[in-house]
């Protein structure tokens, strides 16, 4: 039996995600990094500062494969190029030994149709469960 308690289907990646905080006070410049998984649920990203527990974040993720799974008109390509927004919140941080930090990000708003083809993008990527 699984000692496994993810909800959700994680990917591997190594896509880009631009990030910045959600915050009243002055706009904070958006940080670019790589995201190491994916799932419906959340992301791991890579992160030059901490952001502690909690933190809420404007994401913008780059999904390659994506855009055959998204329900719109015109070309996939251009489906490709449109990012994935989501509102995420910090629920993990840990401290790598380069000095950088790895985040585990929750999602907690994605647009329905999105979030319906990120499921698919994901089912289609995914290796057979048992494999």
């Amino acid at each position: 039996m699984s000692n496994e308690r993810r909800q959700y289907r994680r990917i591997p990646m190594g896509a880009t995600v631009s990030f910045q905080e959600l915050t009243f006070e002055k706009a904070s410049v958006p940080a670019e990094s790589i995201y190491g998984d994916l799932s419906a649920g959340g992301i791991l990203l890579a992160s030059p500062r901490e952001h502690p527990l909690g933190t809420l974040l404007k994401l913008e993720l780059r999904v390659p494969g994506w855009g055959k799974h998204l329900n719109r008109f015109g070309p996939v390509h251009e489906n490709e190029a449109r990012p994935l927004v989501a509102v995420g919140q910090v629920v993990r941080v840990e401290q790598m030994e380069d000095g950088g930090f790895e985040l585990g990000i929750k999602f907690l708003n994605v647009y329905p149709d999105d979030l319906a083809a990120l499921r698919n993008f994901i089912d289609a990527s995914a290796p057979a469960e048992g494999n």
